[in-house]
C-alpha cells in the first residue's frame, strides 16, 4: 500500500537519514503507548514510526484476524534532540515505541511492557473519554512511570466548527480526574487524529505531538557500568547463527563476544556467547541500559524461550518459590485484600498465581498486652546464626538492577518509607486485611460497638464514628497500655455510653495503635507516641510456580479473574521484593496473630470469693494442662485472673482473681446473666507447636 505523501514527509522530518540510523551521539528513549482497546494506539505508532522491529505492530496472526493488538509491538523513529538534551551532549533522540494491548484480558502484558519505559503516553478516544482499561493503564503508569503525556485521539470525529470548544471542555474534565492521581492536574495534553476516517488521510497533530514529547521529556539516566541484565520479550532462531533475543537492556551494557547466562534454562543456559547485536536492523558494537536491542546468542534453543531475562556471567539472580515484599495497597482497588487470598503476581513479563500473607511491624506501643515484640528465643538465636541469609537485601536503595528500569510516581513516593532489608529476628503483627495508607482505622470495642476514626474535615481533628453514625471530632487521643483504654480529650469515651470502658480488644490492639499513631500524627492530633515515616506493610507471597528475578524487583498483584467488563480496577497492590524465602521453612518468619477463647462466669466458689467457676470455653476432653497459669480477662470490669485448672468433667474450669468480682448473683451464688470472660493468646502463623503463649 502506498504511503500518503504527507505521512512520508512527516516521517522524513523525523528521520536522521534515509536508513533510519541517527546521526551524531544519540540516546534511546522508550515510550509506552497505553490505552483502552480501539483508542487508536497502533494507528498512532504507525503514524510515528519509520522502522518496525521483529516484534512489530500486530504481526500476531490473531491480531491481524481480530483487528486488535494481542502482544507488545515495537517500532522506532528518530528526531533531532531538543536543547536540554543537546546541552547534555546528545544530538539525536532514538524513540522506541512500545505499543501495549488495550484488551482487559491482556493487562499483564501491559504491566510487563510498562516496566521498560521512560515515558508513558496514555491514548484516550476523545469521543468516549476514560474507559475501563484507560483507568487501569493510568494505575500502571502511576506505578511504573514518572512522566505521563495524555493524547486525545480521533479529534477528526468532532466537527471542525465545534472542535476547539469541545476539546477545551474535555481537557478541563480530564484535568479534574487526573488531579486525584500522583501526576496532578497539570499534565501535558496533545490533540491528534492518527488515522483520520481510516482511509489513509494524513494524520492531524502528530508532528506537534513529537515536539511536545521532546519539550517535556526528562533526560533518562543511563549507566553502562552496572551488572548486565536484559529483559527479552521475543525469541526466534536464525539457521547457522543461533537464537535472536529481542528486548531491552535494564542494566549495564553488552558487546559481541561477551558471555551471558539465561537463568530460566538452568545449566543449559549458562556460559552462552553473544555473537552480534542490532538496534532496529542496524548492527551495533555495544548496547547500554535503556537500549532496545536484538542479541544473537549461540547454542540456544528458541523453542524453549518466550520471555525472560539474560544476565551477566557473574551476576547471580535467585529463583524463588516465595518472597517477602514491602507493599502498598492501591486505593483504586475496591475489593478486600485479605490474607490467604490468591493474586496474579506480575514480575517483569512473568505473571504467576500466589497466596498472600500480610503483616506489619509489631512496635510494642500497645504493650503491655498479651503480645511481645521479641521473637521466641529459638528464632532470635537462629537469625544471627543464619548470617546473611537472615536478611534479604533489596535493590530499592542500592545499585543492583531490578526488572524495571525506573519507578513510577507512586513507587517514588514510597521509596523512602520502604526498607531495603528484612529482619527475621523480629516479630511482626498479622493482618487479616492489608490496610490503605491513612485510611480510617476501625475496630469493635469490648462492648461490641464499631469505632471508626478518620481524617478530619479540618486540621487538628479526627472524625469519630460509632456504629456508622458521626459522633463528633477528636482533638486528642490517649492510650493506656496497661488497660487497653483508648480515650479522647477530657477523658471522653470511644463508646456508646458514659460508662463505656473504651477498651480496644487485645486481638486488635497492636494493629489499631500502630495505625492510629500515624493517622493522628498526620492530622495533628496529639496524645499518642510520635512516629517517623509512614505506616509499613509487608506481604509474604507463596508462588505457585518458581520465578527467576533479582532482589529489589517491582511486583504488582492483581485480581485478573474479575469480570473484564467491570469498570472496577483489578490491580490491588504493588511492592518491592526484599528477600526470597523457602516455603518449607516459614516458621522462621515470626508473624504473631492474636487469638481468643470466650466463656462465661458461672458461680463463686463456696469457700473462696476470689475464685470463680467458669464454663463454655473448653470442651470436656480438652487438655487443660496447656492452659493452666494463663491470664483470663473479665470483659465487663477489665479485671485479670489466672486459670487454675479444670473443675469437674464437663469442660468447666477455675479462675482466680485478685479481688472479688462485683457481679450480680442469686442466693446460691450463681451469676445471673451471661458475664463474658476471654482468654487471649498468640499464635505464630507458621509455628505448629501446641504451646499456648501470652
Amino acid at each position: 500500500t502506498a504511503v500518503p505523501a504527507a505521512i512520508a514527509a512527516g516521517r522524513c522530518r523525523r528521520m536522521a537519514d534515509e536508513k533510519g540510523r541517527p546521526q551524531g551521539k544519540s540516546i534511546n528513549v522508550n515510550i509506552g503507548i497505553l490505552g483502552h482497546i480501539d483508542s487508536g494506539k497502533t494507528s498512532l505508532c504507525r503514524a510515528l514510526s519509520t522502522i518496525t522491529s521483529t516484534a512489530s505492530l500486530d504481526k500476531h496472526p490473531q491480531s491481524q484476524e481480530r483487528g486488535i493488538t494481542l502482544d507488545l509491538g515495537f517500532s522506532s523513529f528518530s528526531a533531532d534532540a531538543p536543547e536540554h538534551f543537546k546541552a547534555a551532549g546528545y544530538d539525536t533522540l532514538q524513540f522506541c515505541l512500545v505499543d501495549c494491548p488495550g484488551h482487559a484480558s491482556l493487562i499483564r502484558t501491559v504491566i510487563g511492557g510498562a516496566q521498560i519505559i521512560d515515558l508513558c503516553a496514555l491514548v484516550i478516544d476523545v469521543n468516549k473519554g476514560i474507559q475501563a482499561q484507560t483507568a487501569e493503564c493510568l494505575v500502571v503508569a502511576e506505578i511504573l512511570a514518572n512522566q505521563l503525556i495524555i493524547i486525545l485521539n480521533k479529534i477528526d470525529m468532532i466537527p471542525e466548527a465545534k472542535r476547539e470548544k469541545s476539546l477545551k471542555s474535555v481537557i478541563k474534565k480530564l484535568q479534574a480526574t487526573f488531579a486525584a492521581t500522583k501526576f496532578g492536574a497539570t499534565l501535558p495534553f496533545a490533540c491528534i487524529s492518527a488515522n483520520p476516517q481510516g482511509d489513509g488521510t494524513p494524520p492531524i497533530g502528530v508532528d506537534a505531538l513529537v515536539e511536545l514529547i521532546k519539550s517535556k521529556l526528562d533526560i533518562p539516566r543511563r549507566d553502562p557500568t552496572g551488572p548486565f541484565m536484559f529483559s527479552f520479550d521475543h525469541a526466534f532462531p536464525i539457521k547457522g547463527q543461533g537464537t535472536v533475543l529481542t528486548g531491552t537492556v535494564l542494566s549495564g551494557s553488552i558487546k559481541p563476544q561477551h558471555i551471558v547466562n539465561v537463568p530460566s534454562l538452568g545449566e543449559a543456559g549458562k556460559a552462552k556467547k553473544v555473537r552480534s547485536l542490532q538496534m532496529f536492523k542496524q548492527p551495533v558494537t555495544e548496547a547500554i541500559q535503556g537500549d532496545r536491542v536484538a542479541m544473537c546468542v549461540a547454542a540456544l534453543d528458541a523453542k524453549e524461550l518466550e520471555r525472560g531475562i539474560v544476565i551477566g556471567e557473574k551476576f547471580p539472580v535467585p529463583t524463588m518459590d516465595a518472597c517477602i515484599c514491602a507493599v502498598s495497597r492501591l486505593s483504586y482497588f475496591k475489593q478486600s485484600v485479605t490474607t490467604k487470598a490468591k493474586f496474579h503476581v506480575t514480575l517483569g513479563h512473568h505473571t504467576v498465581m500466589a497466596t498472600a500473607h500480610f503483616f506489619c511491624p509489631l512496635d510494642g506501643a500497645a504493650a503491655p498486652s498479651s503480645t511481645s515484640t521479641a521473637a521466641p528465643a529459638k528464632a532470635a538465636e537462629a537469625a544471627p546464626a543464619a548470617g546473611k541469609a537472615s536478611k534479604g537485601v533489596a535493590a530499592a536503595g542500592g545499585s543492583a538492577p531490578s526488572l524495571a528500569m525506573g519507578c513510577g510516581a507512586a513507587v517514588a513516593a514510597k521509596q523512602t518509607a520502604w526498607p531495603t532489608s528484612f529482619d527475621f529476628g523480629k516479630s511482626y503483627c498479622h493482618l487479616d486485611e492489608l490496610f490503605l495508607d491513612y485510611a480510617p482505622v476501625e475496630y469493635e470495642n469490648t462492648e461490641g460497638d464499631v469505632v471508626r476514626l478518620a481524617v478530619g474535615s479540618e486540621p487538628g481533628v479526627l472524625d469519630f464514628f460509632l456504629n456508622e453514625e458521626a459522633r463528633g471530632q477528636v482533638t486528642e487521643l490517649h492510650f493506656d497500655s496497661s488497660s487497653g483504654r483508648l480515650t479522647m480529650q477530657n477523658g471522653g469515651k470511644l463508646g456508646s455510653t458514659v460508662d463505656s470502658r473504651s477498651v480496644v480488644p487485645v486481638k486488635d490492639r497492636d494493629r489499631v495503635v500502630y495505625l492510629l499513631r500515624f493517622l493522628a500524627q498526620k492530622c495533628g492530633v496529639p496524645g499518642l507516641p510520635p512516629v517517623e515515616g509512614e505506616p509499613l506493610a509487608y506481604a509474604l507471597f507463596i508462588l505457585e510456580k518458581p520465578v527467576t528475578c533479582p532482589i529489589g524487583s517491582l511486583l504488582i498483584a492483581s485480581k485478573l479473574d474479575f469480570d473484564i467488563h467491570s469498570p472496577n480496577c483489578r490491580l490491588a497492590l504493588f511492592g518491592r521484593i526484599l528477600c526470597p524465602v523457602d516455603p518449607k521453612d516459614l516458621k522462621r518468619l515470626q508473624i504473631v496473630k492474636m487469638k481468643s477463647k470466650t466463656g462465661f462466669l458461672e458461680r463463686f466458689d463456696k469457700q473462696d470469693p476470689c475464685l470463680m467457676i467458669c464454663r463454655d470455653m473448653f470442651k470436656a476432653d480438652t487438655d487443660m494442662s496447656l492452659f493452666n497459669g494463663l491470664k483470663i480477662l473479665h470483659e465487663a470490669s477489665g479485671a485479670e485472673g489466672i486459670l487454675e485448672g479444670s473443675y469437674g468433667q464437663q469442660g468447666k474450669f477455675r479462675v482466680r482473681f485478685k479481688e472479688e468480682l462485683k457481679v450480680k448473683t442469686d442466693a446460691k451464688g450463681q451469676v445471673k446473666s451471661d458475664d463474658a470472660i476471654t482468654l487471649y493468646f498468640k499464635k505464630y502463623n507458621f509455628e505448629q507447636s501446641r504451646k499456648i503463649l501470652q
